[in-house]
């Protein structure tokens, strides 16, 4: 019989993901969340939400973890959301949310350190000294 934790953890990221979109819609963000990112489409990419406040763009990768630790993204995925970022007049960002905490951190994507082995890692000192999505969120706004 075939495992189903595999697709447990990516409905409770999906559920992550969507708790993010609404907290930012209710924020006045104009808010899109690509169900297929993460998918095998190679040709196009777009990032796990895309949010808007009055042509400001945040183009966000979402991780979420049972606890506090380094998080490493692929380059080649680091690359594309920089694409992305730059194609839309965005900024790019890792949001991460420590389950249990209730609590999102938001790191601007190009102060991750590059790994020998081909990935981007953030520190988990970096990501519990960044910003909240509150401190983010009134950032935008403030730039009106």
């Amino acid at each position: 019989m075939p495992s189903n934790a595999g697709v447990n953890i990516r409905r409770k990221g999906f559920a992550h993901e969507r708790e993010l979109a609404v907290r930012l819609y209710r924020e006045g963000f104009a808010v899109i969340r690509a169900p297929a990112s993460g998918s095998r489409v190679v040709r196009l990419y777009y990032p796990d939400i895309t949010a808007i406040y009055r042509g400001r763009i945040l183009a966000i990768e979402v991780k979420s973890m049972s606890y506090l630790r380094d998080v490493y993204i692929e380059e080649r995925k680091i690359r594309r959301m920089n694409d992305f970022a730059s194609r839309s007049g965005g900024k790019p960002y890792l949001a991460v949310k420590v389950i249990g905490t209730g609590e999102w951190r938001v790191i601007p994507l190009d102060v991750g350190e590059r790994t020998p082995s081909g990935y981007y890692r953030y520190p988990k000192n970096l990501i519990e000294s960044s910003k909240t999505i509150e401190e983010l969120v009134n950032e935008v706004k403030s730039l009106q």
